[in-house]
């Protein structure tokens, strides 16, 4: 186990770093590591909860998948709990969790296979001209990754939302794809919901309450990233009331769909009800004009034909048929 980034007075120190000296390193003051860790290393994160006093409850929580983000204060440093995003093609979002534990000079990340830390390495990289500013500048790296990704997963799940409310209104839709989707797609709304809904909360308290002063040079950027989750979590509500909407449109549309249906039997229905009282008047065993005479076969044929031709008539003029 070794650290993933060392850096020493603002400049980064290559090669490989034993978790070792790590007291050290944050002993000297003039050190920012940061150490990552996927969950299955559990040996390693119980090292690590020797090694840096981390609190029982906190490496706990670090290993539970059900925690909402969330940032949390024990004595010896801040729990920080994210969730990132990814969206398919389909709609189907999937999330994986990370957690950090933020003390001074240092940043231990623990999270699911799945999280995108190769991500958030990249976007270290690109902006190490603010490595200076320490463990709230790899905070902010691991913010901007993760609100990016749900800025990508809303922006996929809602073409995908677009493309089932126009899929509503096909000529022969398919309404129980259509409703099976749309529930799929709410479940994956509200995975969002709750992985945005707390983040703007969360980076306010980090600037207000981390175990480092956040730089004045780095508030824009806290901010910045703030707005873009409030826009996330804003968009995820949207979506949620978009996927609604869907539902209840396609439960209308069937229900419609379900009355032309019945007001076309019913048309159909009364058409063969009036031949049928007509041949049941004309089947009387008694004499009426025209019994056993070609005549009253004539008018009966003529009164079925007219009266079923006059009803198909007005009813299509009302639209029953």
């Amino acid at each position: 186990m070794q650290t993933k980034r060392l850096y020493r007075d603002g400049k980064r120190v290559g090669g490989e770093h034993s978790l070792s000296n790590l007291t050290e390193h944050r002993a000297s003051g003039d050190c920012t590591a940061w150490v990552d860790l996927t969950l299955e290393e559990v040996g390693a994160l119980d090292e690590l909860a020797r090694l840096l006093d981390l609190h029982a409850l906190a490496v706990e929580d670090a290993r539970s998948r059900l925690e909402r983000p969330r940032l949390a204060r024990f004595d010896s440093h801040l729990l920080l709990t994210l969730s990132s995003s990814a969206c398919d093609e389909t709609g189907d979002v999937t999330i994986s969790r990370l957690t950090a534990f933020i003390l001074p000079g240092i940043l231990v990340t623990v999270h699911e296979p799945a999280f995108p830390i190769e991500d958030v390495t990249k976007r270290l990289d690109e902006n190490e001209e603010f490595s200076e500013f320490g463990v709230p500048w790899l905070v902010w790296g691991l913010l901007d990754v993760v609100v990016d990704s749900h800025t990508d997963s809303v922006e996929q799940l809602d073409e995908v939302i677009e493309a089932l409310s126009d899929g509503l209104f096909s000529e022969r839709p398919d309404t129980s794809e259509v409703q099976r989707r749309a529930f799929t797609l709410r479940r994956s709304v509200s995975k969002l919901r709750h992985a945005t809904l707390p983040l703007k909360e969360v980076i306010t308290l980090l600037i207000h309450q981390g175990e480092e002063k956040v730089a004045p040079e780095l508030h824009p950027y806290f901010a910045d990233v703030g707005d873009h989750a409030a826009l996330a979590a804003d968009w995820s509500e949207t979506l949620a009331e978009h996927v609604s909407t869907a539902i209840e449109t396609s439960i209308a549309l069937q229900g419609n769909k379900m009355n032309e249906i019945m007001k076309k039997v019913t048309g159909w229905a009364a058409i063969i009800a009036v031949p049928t009282a007509i041949t049941g008047f004309f089947g009387m065993n008694v004499d009426f004009p025209g019994h056993n005479e070609v005549e009253g076969l004539i008018a009966s044929v003529s009164l079925v034909i007219g009266s079923s031709v006059v009803l198909y008539i007005v009813f299509k003029k009302r639209d029953w048929l």
